[in-house]
């Protein structure tokens, strides 16, 4: 719910190109800009947030440094970002989680809404994909499904912890196909991927661009995808929609850019045209495609609805599923 705080710090957000002088928002940037990215190295937050940061150094004639700051679902990094100066020099890449933290923590050290200003919305990936261990007894989806229905069928999941947009696809998994699979946290997806190889768990759920690796890598075996349709990076893997789960259509999630909740507009405006630029160069616009992520280039104005729009459709999902509170 937005309160009359939200709407005041929004309105502090469209005057706040007054906090900096004009000079110095003219010269922008003068320094090296800091990405913080709340996930291991190797992610796909990870590697959206470096190929971009590689052109967007370029265009800016500055260093656009990128930093893995890991711990507690993105709220370290998200802290970081939201206590940091209000100038564009430190933001944060971050996914789904920063819209999901809201219903799983009962206190956050930050306002989801007005400690944050949305910049630019990467890519949001058409779905997740469902990813077992090659010598997995289940062979198919519905093989997967017989197993983890039966009380003592003993199937596990991992995900980079509690209330990611990875382990709450698992968790709508469960109340949408009766499915009985226990939950099992790790620090970081790749972990979680490492898990499924060492026969720890019985799967897990990645991203396209993490499953596209694995499987060309020979080292997960990919039954299911959880949107509507099949994807373009896997048309041989049926969609769980159309293997008696309909009520399976779940994206991706989305990787975007957030700078301190009263940076002043103009250098909002700045970066956001800056990413969408960057992401339109062949090079880089190539590279995203190929892991599934098309560039949404969203302005900073369509990115604040979208993520409102997140961060209510992940409320409902949490009830629906029975997520307890931290």
């Amino acid at each position: 719910m937005i309160t009359r705080r939200h709407c005041l710090a929004a309105l502090g957000t469209l005057g706040a190109a007054r906090a900096l002088p004009a000079w110095a928002q003219a010269d922008f940037p003068s320094k090296p800009i800091r990405l913080l990215v709340p996930f291991s190295a190797g992610g796909s937050p990870d590697l959206l947030a470096r190929v971009i940061a590689l052109q967007l150094g370029r265009q800016l004639g500055q260093n656009v440094v990128v930093e893995n700051r890991l711990g507690a679902n993105g709220i370290i990094a998200a802290e970081a970002v939201a206590n940091a100066p209000p100038d564009g020099y430190t933001l944060l890449v971050t996914t789904g989680s920063q819209a999901i933290n809201p219903s799983i923590y009962r206190k956050l050290p930050y306002d989801t809404l007005a400690d944050f200003a949305p910049v630019s919305l990467f890519s949001v990936a058409p779905a997740l994909t469902l990813v077992v261990n090659p010598n997995s007894p289940a062979k198919t989806f519905e093989d997967f499904l017989e197993m983890a229905r039966k009380p003592d069928g003993n199937v596990s999941y991992g995900s980079p912890g509690t209330g990611n947009t990875l382990h709450l696809a698992g968790e709508l998994l469960n109340a949408t196909a009766g499915t009985r699979m226990l939950h099992v946290p790790y620090k970081g997806a790749a972990p979680a991927l490492n898990a499924v190889m060492a026969g720890e768990v019985t799967a897990c759920f990645l991203s396209t661009t993490a499953a596209t690796l694995a499987v060309r890598g020979g080292q997960v075996r990919p039954l299911a995808v959880t949107s509507a349709q099949r994807i373009v990076a896997f048309p041989d893997v049926p969609a769980m929609a159309e293997r008696g789960v309909p009520g399976m259509d779940y994206n991706g999630g989305w990787v975007g850019l957030f700078a301190p909740g009263r940076t002043p507009a103009p250098i909002v405006q700045k970066l956001s045209a800056e990413v969408n630029k960057a992401m339109q160069v062949p090079e880089v616009k190539d590279k995203m495609l190929s892991w599934d992520s098309p560039p949404a280039s969203y302005t900073p104005e369509e990115f604040a609805r979208f993520f409102q729009a997140e961060m209510d459709k992940f409320a409902r999902i949490v009830k629906l599923a029975n997520v307890p509170m931290q």
